[in-house]
């Protein structure tokens, strides 16, 4: 019972960010410099057509005053209707959602890769602190900060792709399709993408265990004969795990939203890279609809990191 009423209050509370959300993405194209029409016609050569121009201005809802206007889309938004792309007449809904399960699964995989190296790099990092495997766990946390995704991306290819041609540089399938060749063209993405959150993860993991091995809980364990496996498996890194759990949820929304560059760079066809064509091509109705489902996916994610925290650690009560 504690649960159903937490979870409702946590979408009761969702529903003014989402609204928020959708006002500050409806602002994006009028804040555009002049009229957005002018902007999506000017690569058509049919600005200067009256005709054009006022069906544009129709379709779009922009002969309306800005609040019915707000209105309107807010109310096609909610039954899925965001319009038609300007470049290629498609729905722009159903054009999100043929890109978005290739972000999702790049997404879920560099999670993956950067949680099954880092909680391990930072229990032993803990663990062994002061000595080598210390030092090594904080200097590869501190190269997977600093370096960008997109760099380390491009070292990627020309190590695995070019010189050794292990991997293949570029491209996607579907693991529906081919699951092994599909994993072919994910290694390397999810890599470039979950080494760098591997860093901050391996750090936050560290901190938090380091904190937990001073409790007193730890030394009442360790006193009472427990041998040390037992006590960092299953006493500590439990509790230690819960800051990592939330930065998980968090990096997991920002791939979502930063995967762009990376999508670009190993010709992945997700969100990330219609974003970019359709900014190219001044299709401003499929960046505001993209940036919208993004936007309120990361407000979901957060909200069931919130629930994994009691399975977690018990301790934790819904209130």
């Amino acid at each position: 019972m504690n649960f159903l009423l937490y979870a409702i209050k946590r979408i009761v509370y969702i529903i003014p960010v989402i609204l928020l959300l959708t006002v500050i993405v409806f602002s994006m194209i009028h804040l555009l410099p002049g009229n957005p029409v002018d902007i999506m016609l000017a690569g058509e050569g049919g600005m200067d057509d009256p005709q054009t121009r006022a069906a544009f201005m129709q379709e779009l809802g922009l002969d309306r005053p800005l609040p019915i206007q707000y209105g309107v889309w807010l109310w096609r938004a909610l039954h899925g209707n965001f319009g038609k792309s300007a470049y290629s007449q498609e729905d722009v809904f159903t054009l999100i959602l043929q890109r978005f399960p290739a972000t999702l699964l790049l997404a879920i995989a560099a999670t993956v890769v950067s949680i099954l190296v880092s909680i391990p790099a930072g229990i032993i990092s803990a663990v062994k602190r002061g000595k080598w495997a210390d030092y090594a766990s904080m200097i590869f946390a501190l190269l997977g900060i600093s370096l960008p995704s997109f760099w380390f991306g491009i070292l990627l290819i020309l190590f695995f792709a070019l010189w050794l041609q292990w991997l293949p540089s570029m491209g996607y399938v579907s693991p529906l399709q081919d699951f092994l060749g599909s994993l072919k063209y994910l290694i390397l993405p999810a890599a470039a993408l979950g080494l760098r959150m591997a860093g901050v993860l391996t750090r936050m993991t560290r901190s938090s265990m380091l904190d937990e091995l001073g409790q007193d809980y730890v030394r009442t364990a360790r006193s009472k004969g427990l041998p040390e496996r037992t006590v960092i498996f299953v006493h500590t890194m439990k509790n230690a795990l819960i800051s990592t759990v939330t930065v998980v949820g968090l990096q997991f929304g920002a791939i979502l939203g930063g995967s762009v560059v990376i999508e670009m760079v190993f010709g992945w066809p997700g969100v990330g890279q219609l974003l970019v064509e359709s900014i190219l091509t001044r299709d401003y109705l499929v960046v505001q609809a993209a940036v919208l489902m993004i936007a309120v996916f990361f407000v979901f994610v957060n909200i069931l990191i919130d629930f994994l925290y009691t399975i977690l650690n018990p301790r934790i009560s819904f209130e």
